[in-house]
């Protein structure tokens, strides 16, 4: 049976009959990622990661912005910061960069900066690496937070992802 001429024309099923990201709508998704419902907020961040990584540039925009509109509710921060793996920019490196340096590591924030780290041991080094040698030298943090930002800029994992 051919997927395709049982939906008709829905430009983001392949004539396979697979789910392209790069042609689905984005008014809908964008909508989700804005909602207060946990569900539809995570479905929205997953469909803008994918639609990044698929092509469709305006998506990782988007993610940036939904992040800098994200009021200090961490566990959103968190899920936001986490659809942002794959988004290998300036932009987006510059963001959580700021966020490293703004964000005080405590009990709340630990999972947070967690995910911002694990973001940027995905990104190529000429994104992160001046970024990271000037943390890992920067005596503001502590010598465990220089460790892990050393582990980064070398590209070497660490056993505690925070």
């Amino acid at each position: 049976m051919d997927l395709k001429k049982l939906l008709g024309d829905v430009p983001w099923i392949t004539k396979e009959g697979y789910f392209d990201p790069a042609q689905f709508p984005i008014d809908g998704v964008l909508k989700q990622a804005l909602s207060d419902g946990d569900q539809q907020f995570r479905t929205g961040l997953s469909m803008l990661g994918s639609m990044y990584r698929h092509g469709r540039t305006e998506a990782g925009v988007f993610l940036l912005g939904v992040r800098v509109n994200c009021e200090d509710n961490w566990e959103n921060r968190t899920k936001i910061v986490e659809a942002m793996t794959g988004v290998h920019t300036k932009p987006c490196a510059s963001l959580l960069f700021g966020e490293l340096k703004r964000v005080k590591s405590s009990n709340t924030t630990r999972r947070y900066l967690g995910a911002v780290i694990k973001v940027f041991s995905t990104m190529p080094s000429e994104l992160i690496e001046e970024g990271f040698e000037a943390l890992a030298e920067d005596r503001s943090f502590g010598p465990k937070m220089r460790d892990k930002f050393r582990a980064v800029w070398e590209n070497r994992l660490f056993d505690d992802h925070w």
